[in-house]
């Protein structure tokens, strides 16, 4: 009886009466009916028609009994999550309004996120008039190119400055004439990919080529000049002498101050030249000059005689004091007895259509020393240009090279070029994604040279990032770029994404990368280049 009451309640008790109640007229009746038994079967049929759809009755409200439950339970999350996003709560609201309500909460959070994300990017960068980068942007990027040993040895700097005769101009009009300016230089220098174009005075641009040689700046140079002068942005000008142009060639180990000195003196040179000039200084000495053969002949012969050297630049942990993982840095030896860093000879080969041969030798010489070294759970990250990542012949060799055991995904991390992740994003998204599912891991490089926003963040699972070396640069002095970087860290972890700063030369920049919370580094402050992988139980 108890569990009829704990069961069913007052349902439970009224069964059972209804059961003693045929009992006693079956006994009461069994007498007169038992020649027949016609009486017997009535009653069993007659509680049949009384039990069944009580019975049913019984489990319909069971069930309503426990969709209430779960009904009050979800409820109560509801209320509990809208407690922490700080949302209004409302007894009276139902269930589907207090979903919609959570649901709009979150893309709101996700639009602010992306926001918030672009804003950091180009915070204290940015020339927010002309949407460029501001003069902390370009020097920051022209101390790089003059002391990084991997970037190109030498390049130009041109300084435009344009000039406004009408002195009642309104400053919305001076704007845009400069707005119209940048657009036109972003256009002419659209094939050199490490172009750096800057604001760096009320109306002076500046315009940084890494790799361009001292005949093509004459020629850029010229060009400049002429297509800025005539464009339409300078149709209402009441004198045709709109801008002048002064340029020079660099060497890296030069001052960033004695250069833009040099450049500054070729523009007022340019001004004495006359309207809409241009006019470059050049360095006394000039640099071994190769030509396309040569680099065609010394790159295949470096391939069959193996004369590209690789070299292993460790990544350090601050939290877990050990080596994380090691870059595969490319350099060749020259049949000249040089050994020439990958930014010298990658532009040649690019030209020669070496570039996949060249990404398919260093992938499968890594692969074999880790297989030789048999390190195991060590792992390498290899830059990868976006002509091999394109090439449909790569993909099927790198799947065979998976197939045959002669790499392993697991113990390889591919480096990509922020820039030209960007500009070819469409084309790359579904490669990479393929990658990753084969197991290689996603690491985007150069990261803090461009200030556009990063759609890759939401649609790949990148496992880190790394700061370029002009980003770390002096950061302990530098207040904007700590700024910069604490932004990206930011961003970048609360993706779960870990920032690797490259470039680290000084125990003070190590001391502010590690206060902005950067998850690991390299560079010479840490170590060489090294001809071996070290262990990663090897502490630092």
């Amino acid at each position: 009886m108890g569990f009829l009451w704990q069961r069913y309640g007052r349902w439970g008790w009224l069964l059972l009466l209804l059961v003693l109640a045929d009992l006693a007229l079956l006994l009461v009746s069994q007498t007169q009916q038992a020649e027949t038994g016609f009486g017997l079967l009535a009653y069993l049929l007659f509680d049949l028609m009384l039990v069944l759809p009580l019975w049913l009755l019984l489990g319909q409200l069971e069930r309503s009994k426990q969709q209430l439950q779960e009904m009050a339970t979800l409820t109560t999350q509801l209320d509990a999550l809208m407690q922490q996003a700080h949302l209004p709560l409302s007894q009276s609201d139902s269930l589907s309004a207090k979903l919609t309500l959570l649901q709009q909460n979150q893309q709101a959070q996700v639009r602010r996120e992306q926001e918030i994300r672009h804003l950091v990017r180009v915070q204290g960068l940015i020339d927010h008039d002309l949407a460029i980068g501001n003069r902390i942007y370009f020097e920051s990027k022209l101390q790089h190119y003059l002391n990084d040993p991997q970037e190109p040895a030498s390049g130009a700097l041109f300084l435009i400055q344009v000039s406004h005769p009408e002195m009642y101009l309104e400053v919305p009009l001076q704007v845009q004439r400069l707005a119209g300016c940048a657009e036109l230089l972003t256009q002419l220098s659209a094939h050199m990919p490490q172009t750096v174009l800057a604001r760096i005075a009320d109306n002076d641009l500046a315009v940084l080529l890494p790799g361009l040689a001292q005949k093509d700046a004459e020629i850029m140079g010229d060009r400049m000049a002429s297509i800025l002068s005539r464009s339409s942005y300078f149709a209402d000008y009441l004198d045709f002498d709109v801008l002048h142009i002064g340029y020079v060639i660099y060497q890296q180990g030069q001052g960033s101050y004695q250069l833009m000195a040099e450049a500054d003196m070729a523009l007022k040179t340019a001004q004495l030249q006359g309207p809409n000039a241009a006019y470059g200084f050049y360095p006394s000495h000039k640099p071994k000059i190769k030509g396309s053969v040569w680099w065609r002949t010394e790159l295949t012969n470096a391939l069959k005689e193996q004369r590209l050297i690789l070299t292993f630049q460790p990544v350090f942990s601050w939290e877990q004091h050990d080596v994380i993982q090691h870059e595969v840095l490319v350099r060749l030896q020259s049949s000249e007895g040089d050994k020439l860093n990958a930014a010298v000879f990658l532009p040649m080969a690019a030209n020669c259509g070496l570039t996949q041969a060249i990404d398919q030798y260093v992938l499968l010489k890594a692969a074999k020393l880790c297989q030789l070294e048999n390190f195991g759970a060590n792992r390498c990250s290899v830059n990868l240009a976006v002509e091999t990542l394109l090439s449909n012949e790569w993909r099927l060799w790198l799947s065979e090279m998976l197939a045959q055991g002669q790499v392993n995904a697991r113990q390889f991390a591919f480096e990509v070029d922020e820039y030209h992740l960007q500009k070819n994003y469409r084309k790359l998204k579904p490669v990479l994604s393929q990658l990753q599912q084969q197991g290689f891991a996603l690491i985007i490089d150069h990261v803090g040279l461009s200030i556009d926003p990063c759609p890759y963040l939401d649609d790949l699972q990148v496992e880190a990032i790394k700061l370029h070396p002009s980003v770390v640069r002096h950061l302990d002095q530098q207040l904007e770029q700590q700024l910069f970087v604490r932004g990206l860290i930011s961003c970048h972890t609360n993706k779960g994404v870990r920032v690797i700063a490259t470039g680290v030369e000084t125990l003070k920049e190590w001391q502010v990368l590690q206060k902005l919370g950067v998850s690991g580094a390299q560079g010479y402050y840490f170590s060489q280049p090294l001809a071996r992988i070290i262990p990663q139980d090897q502490p630092h």
